[in-house]
């Protein structure tokens, strides 16, 4: 970051610098283009990449539930840890049940499932740049408020497998 900003200092101070240039229009004019070109680059989105068909077989999941992997795949974008296409799909009343897709070969894998909850919780949350998912657990109250349990996971991708962890709780709750 530090190195950009010097470049766009450095642009900025040949632009007044040359001002007294005759040329000073095209040379403004080319600095300025400069720094919206590097602007530019930093907000732009990651290139999409066109997604491998799904390998039905890598997983016995992906027969059962093929319907509504396959549509949702169709429709999402990579969304997890900058390969996968998480795809959740409701398993009853405040149950959610899922699968990824590895956008790169189609293998697709199951969500973590916790053995005390006897699933993958209520909802899951995950984000494309990140391979922690979490899953979340809400249950109401006696006194007709929900309480949240929540439950972190880390995709693993040497192994291919998801790990549980509890270090991360502290740190993303507080963000």
């Amino acid at each position: 970051m530090l190195y950009k900003n010097f470049k766009i200092q450095l642009i900025l101070a040949l632009t007044v610098l040359t001002s007294a240039c005759t040329n000073m229009d095209l040379v403004q004019t080319t600095a300025i283009n400069t720094v919206f070109e590097e602007t530019a680059l930093v907000k732009a989105k990651p290139i999409a990449i066109e997604k491998s068909n799904i390998n039905f077989d890598s997983h016995p999941i992906a027969k059962r539930y093929r319907t509504v992997i396959s549509g949702e795949y169709a429709k999402q974008e990579v969304n997890f840890a900058n390969h996968y296409v998480v795809i959740t799909w409701g398993c009853g009343s405040g149950c959610v049940s899922g699968a990824m897709v590895d956008s790169r070969n189609g293998t697709v894998y199951s969500l973590p499932e916790d053995k005390e909850w006897g699933g993958n919780g209520t909802y899951v949350t995950f984000k494309q740049e990140s391979n922690i998912l979490t899953s979340v657990w809400v249950i109401p109250t006696p006194t007709g408020d929900t309480e949240e349990t929540r439950k972190y996971w880390r995709w693993d991708e040497q192994s291919k497998i998801f790990a549980h962890t509890s270090a991360f709780s502290t740190y993303l709750e507080s963000k």
